[in-house]
C-alpha cells in the first residue's frame, strides 16, 4: 500500500554518522546525567530539548565485558543518534576515572555558578564503564546510575546545541518508559541480540505516531469531502523533535527531516510510518506514497553534513507528478515530487484563510505574497468577495494560482494574479490611487534568526505601512498581517510584532485596531512544556480606519 520516494539522496561525511545500530549493539547502554538545577526541573516537566550546558556527564556501559572487541579504542563520547537514558544523579561523580574525559567540578550544580566570565563552554566528561576501570568502580557507577532519578529516553548528538532530544518522558509516558526500562535490564543481563536499541526506538515511534494520528482524528482530520491535507506530525508538538510529516490529498505523506537522528534512523521511521498509514482508519483502502525530504541548512546546524545531490533521473521522472490537495473544499494542484517550496502546500494557514473569508462578502481582496492563491481563492469561494487579486514574485506561484482558479471553476473576470515584487506593486498601486477593502500580507520568513530581527523589522514595517496605504481611505478596511519568523513571533511574548505594526500605522497616518491574533492551524500541535518555543506563525487581524480619523 505504501511506497517511498526520496527527494535528495544523502551521503554522510562523518564516519560516526552511520546507523547507530552498527555502533550501539553488543549489550551497550548509554546514559546522560544532567545537572540538578532549574533546567533539569524543566526537563522533568516535559521540556524536550536538553542543551549541552545542562549535561554534567555521560556514561557508556558495556554490560558484557567479555565482548568488547568492537571497542578497540576508548571513545570520548556517545555516537550520534544513539538512544540514551537521561537521569539526574543524587550521588557524586567517580573519583578515579582512567577513561577519556576529566571530572567535572560542577557535578550536581548549576554550571553558571562556577563558570567564569568569557570562559568557553566545556564538554561534559564521558566515562566508559569497561575494563579501564576496576570491577568495584564499575559496579559503583552502575549503582549510581540505577539510583538516579530517571527523566526519560532520547537521542544523543554530541555535535548539536541540542545534546539530547527527549522522545519519551517518564512522567508523561510512564508505561512506555517502564517497558523501555525492562528492555534495558535485558541488555544488562546480556540477553541482547544486538538490536535492542532499535527495538526501543521503534516502540517509541510507534506510540508517538499513533498518538499523533488520534489527535488529528479528534480534529476531524482528514474530513471527508472537505479537507484531506494537514500536518500529521509536528516535531516537538508531537514529541518527535526534528520530524514533521504532512499529508497531501490523502494520498501522499511528505516527511520533513531537520535533525541528525531522523536521517540516521530513516529506515526505522519509514517502517513505522508505513505500518501506521496501513492501519490508519482513513487510508486502509488508499495507496499512500511517502516522500522523504530534508533541510540541509537545519541539518548542518545539527552537526549533520549531507550532500543534496539526488538521483536526477528518478527525480525528473516524478517532478511533474501532481497531487490535488483539498482544504475546506477548495482544491489546489500540488507537486510534492519537485524541488518546490517545502511540501508544496502551506496547511498552517488553513483556519486563517477561513476566518478572513467570512469577512470578505462583496469586498475587494488583495492577497500579497499569494503563493498558490489560498487566501484569494478561499475569499472568493467561501467569502463571496466581489473580486480578488493575488501578487507574488514567483512565476511558478502565479502559474499555480491560475491553475487553481481554473480547478475551482472561478471566472477570470472575478479573480486575477500578477507576477511582481510586492513592494514595487504597492508603490505603483498607490500612484494609481488603487484601494482595497481586505488585504492579506503573508511574506516569506524575513528573520531566519534573532540576529536578523532589526533588519527584518524594518522590512516588515515598510511592507505593513504600504499595505495600510492601500486600504480604502474613505471607509477603512481589514488587514491580516503575518509573520512566519519564530524570532519575530516569540520576542516579547509576541508584543514585538504588534508594536512593529503599530509603528507602521503611525508612519501611514492610519489608526489601527487589533481584532484578533491567531497562530498556525491546530494540526500544527505545540507542547505546552516548551511553548512558545514552537510558536512561529503570527497572523494578526487589524481594522484600519479611514484616513479622516
Amino acid at each position: 500500500m505504501v511506497s517511498t520516494a526520496q527527494i535528495g539522496d544523502i551521503s554522510t561525511e562523518e564516519d560516526d554518522q552511520t546507523s547507530p545500530s552498527l555502533q550501539t549493539n553488543n549489550n551497550v547502554l548509554h546514559t546522560v546525567v544532567v545537572h540538578r538545577n532549574r533546567q533539569s526541573q524543566s526537563f522533568r516537566e516535559g521540556t524536550p530539548l536538553i542543551f549541552g550546558g545542562s549535561v554534567a556527564s555521560t556514561f557508556t556501559d558495556y554490560c558484557n565485558d567479555d565482548d568488547i572487541s568492537h571497542n578497540t579504542e576508548e571513545t570520548s563520547t556517545i555516537p550520534t543518534g544513539a538512544l540514551v537514558g537521561v537521569v539526574v544523579s543524587r550521588d557524586t561523580p567517580p573519583k578515579n576515572n582512567k577513561s577519556k574525559g576529566k571530572r567535572d567540578s560542577s557535578w550536581g550544580k548549576s554550571r553558571r555558578n562556577d563558570k567564569k566570565k568569557d570562559e568557553p563552554e566545556t564538554v561534559a566528561p564521558h566515562y566508559n564503564l569497561i575494563g579501564s576501570m576496576d570491577n568495584e568502580e564499575v559496579r559503583k557507577q552502575r549503582d549510581m546510575i540505577t539510583r538516579s532519578q530517571l527523566i526519560g529516553y532520547g537521542v544523543f548528538n554530541p555535535h548539536s546545541m541540542y545534546r539530547v532530544r527527549l522522545l519519551c518522558h517518564d512522567t508523561i509516558h510512564p508505561t512506555l518508559t517502564k517497558e523501555i526500562r525492562s528492555m534495558r535490564k535485558l541488555v544488562q543481563r546480556g540477553k541482547d541480540d544486538g538490536n535492542m536499541n532499535n527495538l526501543q526506538l521503534k516502540m517509541i515511534l510507534e506510540r508517538k505516531v499513533a498518538d499523533a494520528i488520534n489527535t488529528r482524528l479528534s480534529l476531524n482530520l482528514p474530513s471527508e469531502g472537505s479537507t484531506d491535507t494537514y500536518r500529521l506530525l509536528n516535531g516537538e508538538g508531537d514529541g518527535l523533535s526534528g520530524l514533521a510529516v504532512d499529508i497531501l490529498g490523502g494520498s501522499t505523506a511528505i516527511v520533513m527531516s531537520s535533525a541528525a537522528w531522523v536521517e540516521i534512523h530513516k529506515d526505522i521511521i519509514l517502517e513505522v510510518l508505513e505500518e501506521a498509514l496501513n492501519n490508519h482508519p482513513s487510508y486502509v483502502d488508499t495507496d499512500v506514497d511517502i516522500v522523504w525530504r530534508n533541510t540541509p541548512s537545519r541539518l548542518k546546524q545539527d552537526g549533520y553534513l549531507i550532500e543534496s545531490s539526488s538521483d536526477d533521473e528518478e527525480e525528473n521522472e516524478m517532478s511533474d507528478q501532481s497531487v490535488i490537495a483539498t482544504e475546506s473544499k477548495v482544491k489546489y494542484m500540488t507537486y510534492p515530487y519537485s524541488n518546490g517550496q517545502k511540501t508544496g502546500y502551506y496547511c498552517d494557514q488553513r483556519d486563517n484563510r477561513r476566518m478572513v473569508a467570512e469577512l470578505c462578502e462583496n469586498k475587494r481582496v488583495l492577497d500579497l505574497c499569494c503563493y498558490n492563491g489560498g487566501f484569494a481563492l478561499t475569499a472568493m469561494i467561501h467569502g463571496h468577495a466581489s473580486s480578488a487579486l493575488g501578487v507574488d514574485s514567483s512565476q511558478d506561484a502565479i502559474d499555480a494560482c491560475h491553475q487553481n482558479a481554473k480547478l475551482n471553476s472561478i471566472d477570470d473576470k472575478d479573480i486575477s494574479f500578477v507576477k511582481d515584487d510586492i513592494s514595487t506593486f504597492m508603490k505603483s498601486a498607490m500612484e494609481n490611487d488603487d484601494s482595497y477593502d481586505v488585504i492579506i500580507l503573508d511574506p516569506p520568513k524575513l528573520a531566519p534568526s534573532i540576529r536578523d530581527l532589526d533588519k527584518a523589522s524594518r522590512k516588515y514595517h515598510a511592507l505593513n505601512r504600504d499595505a495600510m496605504n492601500l486600504i480604502d481611505k474613505t471607509k477603512g478596511g481589514l488587514l491580516l498581517t503575518c509573520t512566519c519568523s519564530a524570532s519575530m513571533s516569540q520576542k516579547d511574548g509576541g508584543q514585538y510584532f504588534l508594536n512593529m505594526v503599530n509603528g507602521a500605522a503611525l508612519s501611514a497616518k492610519r489608526r489601527v485596531t487589533l481584532l484578533k491574533v491567531n497562530g498556525a492551524a491546530p494540526c500544527h500541535t505545540q507542547s505546552p512544556a516548551s511553548f512558545p518555543a514552537g510558536q512561529y506563525l503570527t497572523a494578526s487581524l487589524f481594522h484600519v480606519s479611514h484616513q479622516g480619523t
